[in-house]
Order: structure tokens, then sequence, then C-alpha cells
């Protein structure tokens, strides 16, 4: 396993009920293989296993079988871990600290003490506009200002591979232009971003490839050149891609 991020046979099966018989397969077999460097995009319908994907490779869950690598090495190596930034969903963040409390306990995890952690926390507050939000708590804050913390979060140990599941959920316009622009710059220093989204639009701007899972499987594995291409040819875009991949696997 050479790439940034590598799904190798990737299996999860949950029990659903009494019985044998009543399993629900939420990853099936699932071969993929992310770049260094790259802005990988992963899409697919609610309930086609992103998430699960996500959480198995940030070790909240237990694949039932299969493998998972991170910069060629198993993803319950605490060395790798160190290496990558994660941002679920919906974070859910000490609310009774502020934001910059907040920055420091999780810079600590990261081992990062005195002048080290206060510059990164300033480094990653001007990248993502925050300044006096730092100083309120962050159970008052908006769910798009939480995600701008939670992102600020997730580079605090500036990663070598960032993680994001639905990073643009409740950010309005602006807060969607920085996501991006941070997302942007990343690359440009060679770090990987693997990110699943529901909005076509920031994959097509922002990614590099596309997966696409439905029921768990991979249904689609292409570079953004190849479908702005097909598309500039007279053929599908994206948004007609995803409705007949996703429509043949259901």
């Amino acid at each position: 396993m050479n790439g940034a991020l590598e799904y190798r046979d990737l299996y999860k099966q949950y029990k659903s009920g009494m019985g044998a018989r009543n399993r629900l397969v939420a990853v099936d077999k699932l071969n993929l293989c992310v770049n260094q460097g790259e802005i990988f995009g992963f899409l697919g319908p609610n309930g086609a296993g992103k998430t699960t994907c996500i959480k198995i490779t940030m070790g909240f869950l237990k694949a039932t079988s299969g493998q998972v690598a991170i910069l060629g090495k198993s993803n319950t190596d605490w060395r790798v871990r160190e290496r990558v930034g994660f941002l679920p969903e919906n974070p859910n963040i000490y609310p009774y600290l502020n934001g910059r409390q907040a920055l420091a306990v999780f810079g600590r995890m990261f081992s990062l003490r005195g002048a080290e952690l206060k510059k990164r926390i300033e480094d990653v507050s001007e990248q993502l506009g925050l300044d006096r939000e730092l100083r309120t708590p962050l159970g008052k804050h908006s769910k798009g200002m939480l995600q701008r913390v939670g992102l600020a979060q997730a580079l605090i140990n500036d990663p070598d591979i960032l993680i994001l599941d639905e990073p643009m959920s409740g950010l309005d316009p602006i807060g969607r232009r920085m996501f991006r622009e941070v997302i942007l710059r990343l690359k440009q220093r060679g770090k990987t971003v693997f990110f699943s989204s529901h909005i076509l639009s920031d994959i097509e701007m922002l990614c590099d490839r596309v997966g696409m899972i439905s029921r768990g499987r991979l249904v689609l594995d292409m570079t953004m050149s190849e479908i702005l291409e097909q598309r500039a040819s007279g053929g599908r875009d994206l948004e007609q891609i995803f409705m007949e991949k996703v429509g043949a696997a259901q």
C-alpha cells in the first residue's frame, strides 16, 4: 500500500436484528487508492456508506474485514494518526469552552506546547477568519461557525492528510468560499485532502478525482478532468453521472 489513503477489500457488516439473516452490509469489498497531494471527492447518496468508511478510517469503527492504510501504514498506527486532521459532519466540541481554549486542548493532544501552540492557533484562526469567535463559548455558536472552529482543530497539527465528512454542511456562501480556499492552499503545499460531500459544485471546483459509492460498493472512480472533457464533448456532466450510477446500483 503506497497511496496517501488506501482501502483494500474493506467490508463492514452490521447486525440489524435477531438471526444470522438480518444483516446490513454498509461497505462491500471497497478497493480505492487516494494519491498523495490529491484532492479526492467521495460521493454517494444518503446511506451509501461514506461516513462508515470515514469512521473506520479514523478508528471509530472496526471493519468486519479488509484493510485501511494511511501514508503507507495501518490506520491503527498512532504515529500515522499524528499526521491526520479530521473534521466530522457534526463537530461536537466542548460547548463550555471558547474557541481558543478548545484549540489549545486539541493542540496539546498533538504534543504542541507554549509558543509553538500559540502560533498554530493564530495561523489556523487567520486562515479561517476567526477572531472574536475564539473568545465566545462554542455552545453559543451557529452551525456554520462551529464548522469553522471544527476545521481549525483539524488543521492544528499541520496534517499531511485531511479527512473531512461533509465539510460544507451548514456554511453560508462566504464560509464555503473560505473552506474551498483553505483546501486549495493545502493542495499547493502538497497535502492530501479526502472529503465527502453532497454539493456537486464544490466537488467540481475542488477535486482532482471523484469516487462514488452506492450501497457500499464503488461504482465510479474518475478524474475530474475526464468528467469535464466528457461534458465539453456533449456527454454527461457530474450530476448526470451521479444519477445514472446511483440509479443503476439501487
